[in-house]
């Protein structure tokens, strides 16, 4: 009994000292914190490294033309390094963020208010992002008879034994003569792929224009004549050089479709136009990159710029 209590009673004092220990923790504010205006669709952020510290919480707030130390921040994301990626901007848009370091339940001080802003969003850097974040790659075509070419070498570079492949491709009016190489190379195409692939393919084109008809799939099969019909089923319209629902296309691509390779998945974003943004869209960039990370085997992004 003695015995007990004294292990009782060396417990109680570690648990003690630990408490104590934690009450007396104190963790220094963050600072050289850094966050970029040069990009449209994420803002990066790098502070120095705080001593004792776990990790970090990001704070923003938008800024609406007050003094910063008056605005309500909301916490975005949570990290153990001292940098992070804000991939919920938006284009255009100016914003202020705050750094705070954690070590269990202990916190320091919010850092001082720092701006950041986004540029004007282009087609080039989203299609730049959409590779980054999700392990992919992007790659460019110079005109509507690269397409085919490009596609082949994708399939070449990328493509193993047993993958899942989608090619998801724009059919706004400004992609008509390059959807024409796609169907007149598919059998070419086709006959590049390893063995074992299976084949989905899917069109997007604006949700705000026809809530109907923008989006069009057929799911993952090794019956690749579905394609061919499919393509030959593709009609153009409406879009021009204008913002299209490409994140929409992208989530709801990766949420339809029946997955099953372990080894790889992949899909080809075809198109020459950027995302739509805010009220336009129901998905953002942050939401797509999260599902096609968020699976077994990363989803990987492979968009084809277009450039004619």
């Amino acid at each position: 009994m003695k015995k007990l209590l004294l292990l009782l009673f060396v417990g109680l004092a570690v648990v003690s000292c630990k408490k104590d220990d934690d009450a007396s923790l104190s963790l220094d504010m963050p600072t050289s914190v850094d966050a970029s205006s040069s990009f449209s669709l994420k803002v990066e952020l790098t502070w120095g490294d705080v001593s004792n510290a776990e990790g970090y919480n990001i704070y923003r707030a938008d800024d609406i033309f007050e003094d910063p130390e008056g605005l309500d921040y909301e916490l975005i994301g949570t990290t153990d390094t001292n940098s992070y990626d804000d991939l919920s901007v938006e284009s255009s848009s100016a914003y202020y963020y705050q750094i705070e370091a954690f070590s269990g339940s202990t916190t320091s001080d919010l850092s001082a208010p720092v701006a950041a802003s986004t540029t004007t969003i282009t087609a080039d850097e989203a299609f730049d992002v959409l590779a980054e974040y999700t392990g992919g790659r992007r790659y460019d075509a110079a005109s509507a008879n690269d397409v085919p070419n490009i596609i082949i070498d994708v399939i070449n570079e990328q493509a193993v034994a047993g993958t899942d492949l989608v090619f998801l491709i724009d059919n706004t009016g400004s992609m008509s003569d390059d959807i024409a190489q796609v169907k007149a190379a598919l059998t070419d195409i086709i006959s590049n792929l390893p063995p074992n692939n299976r084949l989905a393919m899917a069109v997007y084109n604006d949700a705000n224009e026809d809530p109907d008809g923008w989006y069009e799939w057929f799911d993952l099969t090794e019956d690749y004549s579905q394609a061919q019909m499919f393509l030959d089923d593709i009609s153009v319209y409406g879009g021009g050089d204008f913002p299209e629902s490409v994140y929409d296309g992208i989530y709801n691509t990766v949420d339809f479709l029946s997955w099953g390779s372990d080894t790889k998945r992949m899909m080809l974003v075809i198109g020459d136009a950027p995302p739509l943004e805010g009220s336009l869209t129901v998905r953002t960039l942050s939401e797509v990159v999260d599902i096609c990370n968020d699976m077994d085997v990363v989803a990987n992004l492979y968009p084809i710029l277009i450039n004619d």
